[in-house]
């Protein structure tokens, strides 16, 4: 029996009040996991921020126009 099996097994298990405590937990360690996917794909970011050469070069307004092509 594989997990997903077993998982099954044990939610038939439940009754209905159960499975809605069940399906919270089971959804809270879905965000869990998901915030924690977010986190790690931030913190990439900033680390790549924090080493890139070129960071706190600032480019004006006018500038950045001009490098987008778009007149001002």
């Amino acid at each position: 029996m594989n997990n997903r099996e077993k998982c099954i097994a044990i939610l038939d298990s439940f009754n209905e009040h159960q499975l809605a405590n069940i399906a919270n937990m089971l959804q809270a360690a879905l965000d869990a996991v998901s915030e924690a996917a977010d986190d790690t794909f931030c913190n990439k970011l900033y680390d790549d921020y924090q080493a890139d050469p070129d960071k706190g070069q600032f480019v004006s307004l006018t500038e950045a126009a001009k490098l987008l092509g778009v007149e001002l």
